[in-house]
């Protein structure tokens, strides 16, 4: 077992880590929510994961700097996280033709969908090493979080179709029902059959 300052610094990097995302995400949205003022049913929705990021933000502000003696060097960690994830999230992100709208869902997604698993990595870690105040919040934070991506998800294919109506092509709208119960019923079959992976530790 490690001593309780490798503990206290091991949970502090990945408090810092999903700080530095969440930081990213709700800035993005932020952008979003003030681009996308021709689609106001999408800033309706944004709006709420929004406000969740900037919740998220203070949570994890407030966690972090009680691991670092009142917040001495956070900024600096935080700065450092940013960097890594950004340089990582660049190369996955940008591969799509820049559609305004579509796009922008499409980094939504896949943002939300990275702070969901680091989120279940800090309950993993604050679970294993018995911190349960940041393993409850991790664990919050990733119901949130699951909930916006889905979130997302269900406003993509009306996205899709707008832009590609907004370009000219002859889109048949009356299918994006019958897109929207396709996809659901490919989760909600996979949700049942994937069962959660056991490894010898």
């Amino acid at each position: 077992m490690q001593d309780s300052k490798e503990t206290r610094e091991a949970i502090a990097s990945y408090i810092t880590d999903m700080l530095a995302l969440e930081k990213h995400i709700m800035q993005a949205i932020e952008g979003q929510i003030s681009d996308l003022d021709e689609y106001p049913e999408v800033v309706r929705q944004l709006q709420p994961i929004h406000a969740q990021c900037q919740m998220h933000v203070q949570s994890l502000e407030a966690m972090a700097e009680q691991r670092e003696g009142g917040g001495q060097g956070i900024a600096g960690a935080v700065k450092k996280a940013a960097s890594a994830i950004l340089g990582v999230g660049a190369a996955g992100i940008d591969f799509v033709r820049a559609e305004k709208l579509p796009k922008n869902l499409r980094d939504d997604y896949t943002a939300l969908s990275l702070a969901s698993i680091g989120y279940v990595m800090l309950h993993t870690t604050a679970s294993a090493l018995d911190d349960e105040a940041v393993a409850d919040m991790a664990k919050q934070h990733l119901e949130e979080h699951a909930r916006n991506v889905m979130t997302v998800h269900n406003m993509i294919p009306a996205a899709v179709m707008t832009f590609l109506k907004e370009e000219g092509f002859p889109v048949r709208t009356e299918r994006l029902e019958e897109i929207g119960r396709a996809t659901q019923r490919v989760w909600d079959s996979e949700a049942g059959v994937v069962q959660p992976t056991q490894m010898p530790v």
